[in-house]
């Protein structure tokens, strides 16, 4: 029986961010997935840390936020956004 891998610092914080910006920006997981051209349930894993992504995939996705890509790496984000609210 194969472990379950606990996920990575770096993909949970990358997946926390890229929920925060979302959801900053009022759109569902289905519209950004359908933006970035992947599906609804693999989205969700990466919002959740459970996968890995590409920096093809990063740089997707901070397209389509219209962030910068080492912003959905930024330990500070939510705190930020928080401040600016």
């Amino acid at each position: 029986m194969q472990k379950k891998r606990k996920p990575s610092t770096l993909n949970k914080l990358f997946g926390v961010n890229v929920k925060l910006e979302r959801t900053r920006l009022g759109i569902t997981q289905e519209e950004l997935a359908l933006r970035i051209k992947t599906e609804q349930p693999y989205l969700s894993k990466v919002e959740r840390g459970v996968v890995a992504s590409s920096l093809d995939f990063v740089e997707r996705i901070a397209k389509a936020l219209n962030v910068k890509p080492v912003d959905l790496l930024d330990e500070n984000l939510g705190r930020r956004s928080r401040e600016s609210s």
